[in-house]
């Protein structure tokens, strides 16, 4: 082989090369404009028949909340960038919508009045508008924390129709009708802002453990409103794989949660334990009514959540339950309490 013909024969090599490497990396480029462009939608149902079966306390939850795609933020939210820019070093990054119903009942829904020590009736109607940031990084690196800004606004009271959704599905499921739901709440319109920030800390990569990969998130916020006024610092653990696709499952406040987003793309699963400390100097469903008087309850000022559970997501699709046992949060309840929650999300 001549020189002309070894010089032809690497130039072809290094365009198969250049080639190949294009087509490989065309998947994973095709993925994250992908990321980009899709929203998700999500359904939360929190309700204590996904435990022990029990109504009490906080008996269901239920959730459906949007986030938008990266960098589609509406000229309506792009004040609040003031804000993140203050605070989380960067410009609104997506926003998100939800609407939701809670209902609280006491522990004996027999009694006719409800009884004064136990949690009062209340049903909460409401939705939520929010933003998040994720910092910007100069120098291509993952950024180190998402932060969400939230407003929470509803009613509360019968006009939340809280008495209605219960009594309709203890009927639909053949369970006892629950009578105290005179004594509940008064209809009040409350609110509260809200912000959290979730760090991706202590980072194990998938070398080292056969394709296994580990993380910390550790979590801070407060709310302040006449809804809730609460401080929080909380912390996740995570094991599993493509576990960098998501900050955990989106769940019901005041509960430890995660966001709507997710990647998508290729099996993602994660097993997840978490911890979460509330100090809390306001909650609307046991100090009762603010401006008349109401049922209420003593306060406990410190609330601690346990959760555990699993997260799988494939394509555009993503199944997260949670197992959640939380502490006393008033002085005559008799024992903690625990519920489950369930998250569908799909990106759209």
């Amino acid at each position: 082989m001549d020189r002309r013909q070894a010089d032809a024969g690497h130039h072809r090599l290094k365009r198969w090369l250049a080639g190949a490497a294009l087509l490989s990396a065309l998947p994973g480029a095709a993925f994250a404009q992908e990321a980009d462009t899709k929203g998700v939608f999500s359904l939360t149902v929190e309700n204590d028949s996904l435990s022990s079966g029990a109504d009490r306390n906080y008996t269901s939850g239920i959730r459906l909340g949007y986030v938008s795609p990266a960098e589609r933020v509406p000229d309506w939210l792009q004040g609040a960038g003031g804000f993140t820019r203050a605070f989380s070093n960067s410009e609104p990054d997506f926003w998100g919508f939800a609407v939701g119903q809670s209902i609280f009942t006491p522990e004996d829904i027999n009694a006719v009045p409800a009884p004064a020590d136990q949690h009062p009736y209340a049903g909460w109607l409401y939705m939520q508008v929010s933003v998040g940031a994720e910092e910007d990084r100069n120098d291509g690196r993952a950024p180190r924390f998402l932060d969400t800004y939230e407003l929470e606004l509803g009613i509360v009271g019968p006009s939340a129709l809280g008495e209605e959704a219960q009594r309709g599905i203890h009927q639909w499921l053949g369970a006892p009708d629950p009578q105290g739901w005179d004594s509940q709440l008064e209809d009040e319109v409350a609110f509260a802002v809200s912000f959290d920030r979730r760090w991706r800390a202590a980072r194990v990569f998938g070398d080292y453990f056969g394709g296994l990969e580990a993380d910390l998130t550790p979590s801070a916020g407060a709310s302040l409103g006449t809804l809730r006024t609460e401080a929080r610092v909380g912390v996740a653990a995570r094991i599993g794989q493509r576990i960098d696709s998501d900050y955990g499952p989106p769940r019901v406040r005041p509960s430890l949660s995660g966001v709507e987003h997710f990647r998508g793309g290729p099996l993602s699963w994660s097993l997840f334990a978490g911890v979460q400390g509330r100090a809390v100097a306001h909650n609307l469903f046991l100090d009762g009514n603010t401006f008349e008087d109401s049922a209420s309850v003593e306060r406990n000022p410190f609330v601690l959540d346990m959760q555990t559970g699993f997260s799988l997501s494939a394509g555009s699709v993503r199944l997260a339950y949670t197992y959640v046992w939380r502490t006393e949060e008033f002085e005559t309840q008799p024992t903690r309490q625990d519920f489950g929650a369930l998250s569908l999300s799909f990106r759209l």
